[in-house]
């Protein structure tokens, strides 16, 4: 109530939603992709640097949701490297934990502000389900991942 009276609301919310951000990625994301988002050689691709890098234009972030809410199976390449892990779909997180999620996966390896995510860009992946061939089309159609291939 303190925190309202005095107009620290939406700070506190932002602190909770990047805590759970973090909480949300050790539980679900780092034991495939690393507590530092470094990956794993061949199967799960480097997240540290690549998911705020990606998502600094709306498509990017338009994919990457898409990713967490329809999962994502088959090859895929980093920096050259091929990777053919399996991505499950989390669907059944809510649309604020996904986002959290993808804002503080953002910040890993990033220098600087890392881009914010809302649940209003889970809700627009929610709307459109997509393939896995379907990612793997939008994910070549955005400049920052072809540009490490």
């Amino acid at each position: 109530m303190l925190a309202a009276l005095l107009g620290l609301g939406p700070v506190l919310a932002s602190s909770a939603m990047a805590a759970d951000g973090a909480a949300l990625y050790r539980g679900k994301c780092a034991m495939c992709h690393g507590p530092s988002g470094a990956g794993r050689p061949g199967t799960f691709p480097p997240l540290a640097g690549r998911v705020g890098q990606i998502a600094g234009s709306s498509d990017g972030k338009a994919y990457l949701a898409a990713v967490l809410v329809n999962g994502l199976h088959g090859p895929v390449t980093v920096e050259g490297q091929s990777y053919k892990g399996y991505m499950p779909a989390f669907r059944a997180l809510s649309d604020d934990d996904i986002a959290a999620v993808l804002a503080y996966a953002a910040t890993l390896g990033t220098m600087g502000t890392a881009p914010a995510f809302s649940a209003q860009d889970v809700q627009s992946a929610r709307a459109t389900p997509m393939t896995a061939d379907a990612l793997r089309e939008k994910r070549q159609s955005l400049a920052v991942v072809q540009s490490s291939h």
